[in-house]
């Protein structure tokens, strides 16, 4: 616990610098009625040991999020994380939001960048990634106006089932750009594409599907891209949950031409919601109007492995009329966190933990139904599923919280058309004993 003293002078000094007389100056935009007058309430000192003691006491009021098990993921998904991914990222020579322009000063940083670029394009199949966006949201964003620039179009036919912050966050980035937003339903938890096939026409620009969608349902992704591709429209395919990669089919191999998607799941923890690590992929025909930049390998005058950057078309580095994004995120850190995890795993390790999630999330849907509490409709998912319950919701809740599990997610929140229905989540961070704790909870 830190303390930091103000001196008389170094106040008078600061009062000077900021231009003000007294501090009442600082504070004299503050409305009078919002003050605080009169004596506060506060008790009399404590000494250091008796304040550590009641602080303590306060802390412990807190849930312990380490210790519970959760059962909500919707975008975040908590994730085992292996040691040596903590221990990397804790290296001080990785901390850094330098961009890595000089070559010569960030053949790390560069190697780093171009080796996740790699990992992502093998799982994906896309030719080239761009692996450091804000986050999925961002990203999912700048795919928009990317398909707008590609195609000289101003419409989009978007799946409701897309993660609603994504969509709102569409909607805030193509705002000033006049986009026609064509929002289609679901049908039994999955994209309408009936729906679809009646809206798209030749003024569309892209057709953008999330896969796993918001409710855990695999889209057709394929039929999707042939739909969108008969009306010289482009795919995009939203990859949220990017854990789904290791055993799903991948957005190249099913017609996608663009992906957008959140890496949070490879090696990064939950952090109260960020910073996590947004990506994006094409094909190479389409690398002129992506965002951000991109780590390219070569030789130098010696013969020697090296990397540079090959291309930037972010408007700090080139006439901001020819840009395709002001976006200049460098997550570097982030992007150690998903090099190593992947690295760490590799093909078959990430296939077995996927393995895990989907298994596992099979496992409590089937057996949740059996105790004739929830009911819900057959449809393909990976490691979320949704279901429409009988029990008292608020009591089941709380029952999980006491016996440290974070309960899933009340869809209605975000769709006030599903009530009763609660969305769970499942990762390898549950075990069998968990899940089967899980079905006697909310039996009983």
């Amino acid at each position: 616990m830190r303390y930091i003293t103000n001196t008389k002078e170094q106040k008078e000094e600061m009062l000077k610098e900021i231009g003000v007389s007294t501090f009442e100056g600082i504070i004299k935009c503050i409305p009078d009625k919002v003050r605080v007058r009169g004596e506060l309430n506060i008790s009399l000192a404590l000494s250091e040991s008796e304040l550590f003691e009641k602080i303590n006491g306060i802390s412990k009021k807190n849930i312990d999020f380490l210790s519970m098990k959760t059962l909500i993921g919707a975008g975040s998904y908590k994730h085992y994380v292996p040691e040596v991914v903590r221990t990397v990222v804790s290296y001080p020579e990785f901390y850094t939001a330098y961009t890595p322009y000089q070559p010569e000063l960030s053949q790390g940083t560069l190697q780093n960048m171009f080796e996740v670029q790699t990992h992502l394009a093998r799982l994906t199949e896309m030719d080239v990634v761009i692996p450091s966006m804000y986050d999925g949201a961002s990203s999912t964003a700048e795919a928009v106006l990317m398909a707008m620039r590609l195609t000289h179009k101003n419409k989009i036919i978007i799946s409701s089932l897309v993660h609603p912050h994504y969509l709102e966050t569409i909607r805030t980035y193509t705002e000033p750009h006049g986009l026609e937003i064509s929002e289609v339903q679901f049908d039994n938890m999955l994209t309408d594409i009936s729906e679809v096939e009646k809206v798209i026409d030749d003024k569309t620009a892209a057709v953008v599907i999330q896969s796993p969608n918001f409710l855990g349902g695999v889209e057709d992704v394929k039929k999707y891209s042939e739909i969108a591709h008969s009306k010289g429209a482009l795919l995009i395919q939203v990859v949220v949950e990017s854990m789904s990669l290791g055993v799903l089919k991948s957005a190249g191999e099913c017609g996608a031409d663009i992906v957008a998607g959140e890496a949070q799941s490879f090696g990064m923890n939950l952090n109260f919601g960020g910073p996590y690590n947004g990506y994006i992929g094409t094909r190479q025909g389409f690398i002129r109007q992506l965002p951000g930049r991109i780590a390219g390998e070569t030789i130098d005058k010696d013969g020697k492995r090296a990397f540079v950057m090959t291309m930037r078309a972010r408007e700090q580095d080139i006439r901001r009329e020819k840009a395709t994004s002001n976006i200049c995120s460098n997550h570097s850190l982030n992007l150690f966190a998903i090099n190593t995890y992947l690295s760490l795993l590799g093909p078959n390790g990430l296939y077995e933990v996927a393995s895990l999630n989907t298994k596992g999330a099979h496992y409590l849907r089937a057996n949740l139904i059996k105790t004739e509490k929830f009911k819900g409709s057959n449809y393909p998912f990976f490691n979320e599923f949704i279901l429409k319950t009988s029990v008292d919701i608020e009591a089941m809740e709380d029952k999980l919280v006491k016996n440290e599990f974070l309960p899933p997610l009340r869809v209605c929140k975000f769709m006030p058309t599903l009530e009763h229905h609660l969305l769970f989540s499942v990762t390898e961070v549950l075990s069998k004993k968990d899940l089967d704790r899980v079905v006697e909870i909310v039996a009983g």
